[in-house]
C-alpha cells in the first residue's frame, strides 16, 4: 500500500485555510482518495497506484510549501509509513519503504525527488504556464496557440523550464516506486527504511 502524508511549511498566516483547501484541491487527482487532516499543518491520503502517489508528490513539489513524507508497505496502510517517514524541511520528499532489502530503495526514490524537487525550484511563470499545459496532454503547438507565443518560443520554454529533465526523472520515480511496491516483504514488517 501507498500513502502520501504532507505538512504544510509555507508563510500563510491562514495555514488552516490552505491546508483544507489544498486537501480538498489534491484529492481531485486521480487515484488519490481524501486527505485525513491529521494537524492543523498536516494531511495524508492513500493512492491507489505508484503513478498516483508519484502525481500527488510532484503536485506538492511544484508548490514547494510542503513537507512530504511517501510510505510504501505491504503491512498496514501506506499512510502510516509516510507520516514516520515526513520531514520538516520543504520542499523535501523523504520515504519510508518495507523492501526485501532494506534502504536501497527509499534512499533511491528520496534521490530522484531531490533532482525533481531542483528543477521545478528553478522552473519560471512562464515555465510552469508551458510544463502545466503540456503535462495536461496538449502538444506543443495546442499549447503555444493557448499561451499565444509561437511553437519556437514554446519550444523554448519547455526547454529552460526542464521538460525534458522531468519527464525523464518522473519515468524513474514511477519505475522506482512501482519496483519498491512489488517488492514488499511476504512474511512480517520490518521497520521502514528512511531515507
Amino acid at each position: 500500500m501507498i500513502g502520501v502524508h504532507a505538512r504544510y511549511r509555507g508563510r500563510d498566516k491562514r495555514r488552516a485555510d490552505v491546508v483544507a483547501r489544498s486537501a480538498e484541491a489534491l484529492a481531485t487527482l486521480p487515484g488519490v482518495s481524501p486527505f485525513e487532516m491529521v494537524s492543523v499543518e498536516d494531511i495524508r491520503t492513500d493512492v491507489d497506484s505508484s503513478e498516483a502517489a508519484l502525481n500527488l508528490v510532484m503536485a506538492l513539489l511544484s508548490d514547494g510549501n510542503w513537507a512530504i513524507g511517501l510510505g510504501i508497505t505491504q503491512n498496514g496502510r501506506g499512510v502510516y509509513a509516510a507520516s514516520d517517514a515526513v520531514g520538516t524541511r520543504p520542499a523535501q520528499v523523504k520515504v519510508g519503504v518495507d523492501t526485501r532489502r532494506p534502504g536501497t530503495a527509499a534512499e533511491d526514490i528520496a534521490a530522484v525527488f531531490a533532482l525533481l524537487g531542483h528543477v521545478l525550484h528553478k522552473r519560471t511563470l512562464e515555465g510552469r504556464e508551458a510544463t502545466s499545459l503540456v503535462r495536461s496532454g496538449m502538444n506543443q503547438n495546442e499549447a503555444a496557440r493557448e499561451l499565444g507565443i509561437s511553437k519556437q518560443a514554446m519550444s523554448q520554454r519547455l526547454q529552460a523550464a526542464g521538460w525534458q529533465a522531468e519527464q525523464s526523472g518522473w519515468k524513474l520515480a514511477l519505475h522506482l516506486i512501482t519496483r519498491a511496491e512489488a517488492d514488499q516483504p511476504t512474511g512480517p514488517a520490518g521497520p521502514a527504511a528512511e531515507a
